[in-house]
């Protein structure tokens, strides 16, 4: 039988079917690698959300990681055709069949995270070091240290007091909230530095310990910065030497002291106790202040509610309440990007606080769908 052009290019374009089907191996890939990802980012944020809920009820935190997830794909694709063809006009026969399947397997694995190494890793206060890093993100000192920060050492002609960042303890609070803010003024205007000590000994350069101050440290010579060096080495790591000195910009509202990082269960009994226990108040700032961006009420605004909340950006329910953060769409509103960031810090400080499972010796709980 002798094949016209026509029937040979239509059976060779039947040939090429099952080569399209590999096609859709690599969309589906994509699509699954995307939806993972975007689930077990869920999963940490909503969990996050979860225990500020339980820190507003004085209940005991609890956090789980996913510590791997493994999954096959199975993609087949199936074409068939029979029929007659002839050389007689109108009496050729096709039937073309064709099929397609995929089969997705994950399996997850999850691990509690507890013990001694996790409970000194949520008890142990947040270190100096951390403060730079994130810093140098580019994060608004006023986010940071009102998250981080228990309280603030004042020394003044040889008298040291405490101003403790909790709103029941209404002047410290006012005081320290204005001076936080006298900071962001700083960074504002380019005038803040968050770094460490830079140190000369002999030859060498070597960093020392983390000051925040309203000059350049590479100004003073090195027997001051030794000086200021000492001075900070005689409190632990969560302690931050803050020197805002006369004579430099914003000098006029001078402080000397020490700022004190809380822990990371502290940060999250701050936010969940300002839900309705221990709300924070608004603070104007310090007359010898200068502009700031935002000066929000909240550190970070948790919404509480009998009622589910439409398009939420994170929402989870607790004893029949919903906890969210609003989502919003008004970008210029400056309180609402703060309160955005203020969660994207707090979810930055859980990965660098909590959530490393390399050395858990929890036994991973797997789950195969």
């Amino acid at each position: 039988m002798r094949l016209i052009p026509g029937r040979f290019c239509l059976l060779a374009w039947l040939m090429t079917l099952p080569l399209f089907g590999g096609c859709a191996s690599p969309i589906a890939l994509h699509k699954a690698v995307l939806e993972y990802d975007w689930t077990v980012n869920r999963i940490e944020t909503e969990l996050l959300l979860l225990n500020i809920a339980r820190m507003r009820y004085h209940e005991s935190i609890h956090f789980t990681a996913v510590s791997s997830i493994a999954a096959t794909f199975d993609f087949r694709v199936n074409t068939g055709l029979t029929g007659v063809l002839t050389e007689a006009p109108g009496l050729d026969s096709l039937t073309l069949s064709l099929g397609s399947s995929a089969a997705e397997n994950p399996t997850v694995s999850i691990i509690p995270i507890q013990g001694e190494e996790f409970t000194k890793r949520l008890l142990t206060p947040i270190t100096e070091g951390k403060v730079q890093f994130l810093s140098h993100q580019g994060i608004d000192p006023g986010i940071l240290l009102r998250l981080m920060a228990r309280g603030l050492f004042v020394e003044d002609n040889g008298t040291r007091r405490f101003l403790l960042n909790q709103p029941h303890l209404a002047d410290e609070y006012r005081e320290f909230r204005r001076r936080i803010l006298h900071l962001s003024s700083l960074q504002l205007t380019r005038n803040l530095f968050i770094g460490p000590i830079p140190l000369t000994e002999g030859s060498a350069h070597i960093s020392g310990r983390i000051a925040i101050t309203n000059y350049d440290l590479d100004l003073l010579s090195n027997a001051e910065r030794v000086a200021l060096h000492d001075k900070a080495q005689r409190y632990p790591l969560s302690y931050v030497l803050v020197d805002i000195r006369p004579g430099y910009p914003g000098g006029e509202y001078p402080l000397s002291g020490q700022i004190i990082l809380r822990n990371f269960k502290g940060i999250l009994g701050f936010i969940g106790r300002g839900i309705a226990e221990e709300p924070e108040f608004d603070v104007e700032k310090d007359p010898r202040t200068g502009p700031v961006l935002v000066n929000p009420i909240h550190t970070l605004k948790i919404h509480e509610s009998k009622t589910e909340p439409e398009a939420p950006l994170i929402v989870v329910e607790k004893r029949n309440t919903w906890y969210y953060i609003e989502q919003g769409e008004d970008f210029r509103d400056w309180t609402l990007r703060w309160n955005h960031e203020a969660f994207d810090v707090l979810y930055q400080l859980y990965h660098l606080t909590v959530t490393d499972v390399s050395k858990s010796p929890t036994v991973p709980i797997t789950i195969s769908k």
